[in-house]
């Protein structure tokens, strides 16, 4: 297949690269892109409700999506609910530096908020408020450009902020919003990372970390020798790979259409190659994974290709060129209302988010008549827990400590955490990151210092335990006194079997309404089931206003 596909590529350029973008707009047979787009672009906007919070998905680039695509503004609701959110957030980030933290060395990695702890978060932050015509370097007196637009030796930073990204994204926010910067060092960096082969690494992740970093060298191609011979090797590398995602595909057509109209057969041909993964159905992109729902990160970046195609051919600014957005001086910040907007409890962790709904109406055969349809559905239409297979969720099955782990930490939205913390948790194994963000963030322990075993059944009390520790992270209170314990769980007749450090988890959730009280034992040794997991999780997030408005897209 990936012969295959080189050689289109290859007729491709040999038929003539250089037509320009007005004759591809007539010749292409790609009827529906333009469809996709605006379909893609609804989906999002009904995704995310009431309005985008501070993070990678459901965040920045979903206002960054809809913006270049002329869809909103500074004055829509939309805009300003999420602007309120980045200033939320901010006032979080203020009030740690102002107990001698510094963002550029912090303690730890969790001591600031999840969405703005990297220097990549105030470069995406950056970009985002460009596409609205916001000054980032003046956001309520902040300048949100210090942080990264200084070069620092890659041996000086925090580890946080050593990787290539961080000088690929610098260079394409400081362009978007036309900010002075250490430009010559971070393409230096860039030009000096690269390999005799054309790439650029992360590990593993070469054609997406390649394709990202050409693009931040892209507004420099054709007047920077150097950058060219660079950009021509990578461009040689990418053209020889089958693009295995609609993530990868949506990166390498903004570069081809930064690049300009001698390129624009390719962009033209990974649109169509973009377009396999579009459902009609809903209006979103799937992954490659059979019988995987619509993908919000491969939506959204889908979404934000097309658009740079659609700008491309209609001969507007190419997507990170902000230019057009402040003809005339930057927009003023609207007088922002903190309180409007909010999802979740005041007292929420700042990386605590609400999941959208993104499969409307998923469920599956074998919970038609089970008293858990409800929660099963809420929380596989939103991704946060699958079925055994497409047709069945097995509601009756028992669930291992690592699954309970993966739907907690997916129900609040946390950032994956890689930590090797477990000696029988392997950094290959799909629950990794899952467990060790179950860790990171105090919900779940080891069964000892050096183990978590993560195939073992998990236990009515052990799941209590995480979903008390997950609602304190989400904001509630989950305080109760020795005398309100025992009034609350003295009505069970084994209420004694359960474990003493089990006792106020097992309470609060029985006070919350997320466990019923209805029955006469708690079972607290008994196996939880996949259906009783679903409806723990779905009244936690129901009692800490987690719950999303329902999509409203298409059906």
């Amino acid at each position: 297949m990936r012969k295959i596909f080189a050689f289109f590529i290859a007729v491709i350029m040999f038929t003539g690269l250089a037509a320009p973008a007005e004759r591809v707009w007539a010749r292409t047979p790609y009827t529906n892109w333009e469809h996709a787009m605006n379909r893609s672009i609804d989906w999002i906007q009904n995704a995310v409700r009431p309005n985008p919070l501070v993070g990678s998905v459901g965040g920045e680039w979903a206002v960054f999506a809809l913006a270049r695509a002329g869809r909103v503004t500074v004055d829509d609701i939309w805009v300003q609910g999420w602007l309120a959110d980045v200033e939320r957030v901010l006032l979080e980030v203020d009030r740690i530096s102002a107990q001698g933290h510094n963002i550029q060395h912090p303690p730890s990695s969790g001591t600031f908020p999840g969405g703005m702890r990297r220097w990549t978060d105030f470069q995406r932050l950056t970009i985002a408020l460009s596409s609205v015509g916001l000054d980032a370097s003046n956001f309520n007196g902040r300048d949100l450009t210090a942080i990264y637009k200084s070069f620092i030796p890659v041996h000086e930073r925090h580890a946080l902020n050593m990787t290539v990204n961080v000088d690929t994204f610098a260079l394409l926010a400081l362009d978007a919003a036309n900010k002075e910067g250490c430009r010559e060092q971070f393409i230096g960096r860039l030009l000096e990372d690269q390999a005799q082969s054309g790439t650029w690494s992360l590990g593993t992740f070469d054609l997406d970390v390649t394709v990202m970093a050409a693009q931040a060298l892209a507004p420099y191609y054709h007047n920077d020798p150097a950058v060219k011979e660079a950009l021509d090797r990578a461009l040689n590398w990418l053209r020889a790979q089958t693009f295995p995602d609609p993530e990868s595909t949506a990166q390498m057509i903004v570069l081809l259409t930064a690049l300009g109209p001698d390129f624009a057969q390719e962009a033209a041909y990974y649109v169509q190659w973009l377009l396999r993964w579009f459902d009609p159905a809903s209006g979103g992109f799937r992954r490659p994974t059979p019988n995987d729902p619509v993908n919000h990160m491969a939506t959204e970046q889908a979404a934000y290709a097309l658009v740079a195609y659609w700008r491309f051919i209609n001969g507007m600014t190419h997507l990170y060129d902000m230019s057009d957005m402040f003809e005339g001086g930057s927009r003023d910040i609207p007088e922002l209302n903190l309180s409007e907007g909010i999802v979740g409890l005041p007292a929420r962790h700042a990386d605590v988010r609400p999941v959208a709904v993104i499969s409307p109406g998923r469920t599956f055969a074998d919970i038609q008549n089970h008293i858990n349809r409800q929660a099963v559905e809420a929380l596989a239409s939103r991704g946060i827990l699958g079925g055994r297979s497409e047709s069945l969720f097995a509601p009756d099955d028992t669930m291992t400590r690592a699954e309970f782990a993966a739907a907690v930490t997916r129900a609040l939205n946390l950032p994956d955490i890689s930590s090797a913390v477990f000696n029988d948790v392997q950094s290959n194994a799909w629950y990794f990151r899952a467990v060790g963000s179950a860790f990171f963030y105090e919900i779940a322990g080891g069964t000892t210092d050096t183990t978590f075993n993560p195939g073992g059944t998990i236990t009515r009390q052990e799941a209590a335990v995480m979903i008390a520790r997950s609602a304190r992270l989400a904001g509630m209170n989950t305080d109760l006194s020795n005398i309100e314990i025992i009034n609350i769980l003295a009505i069970f007749g084994d209420y004694r079997q359960a474990a003493n450090w089990a006792w106020e988890s097992l309470a609060f959730c029985y006070r919350e309404g997320i466990l019923d009280d209805y029955e006469f034992y708690i079972r607290p040794v008994a196996p939880i089931t996949r259906g009783e997991t679903a409806e723990m999780l779905y009244r936690l997030l129901d009692r800490a206003n987690l719950l999303q408005e329902a999509y409203h897209g298409e059906a």
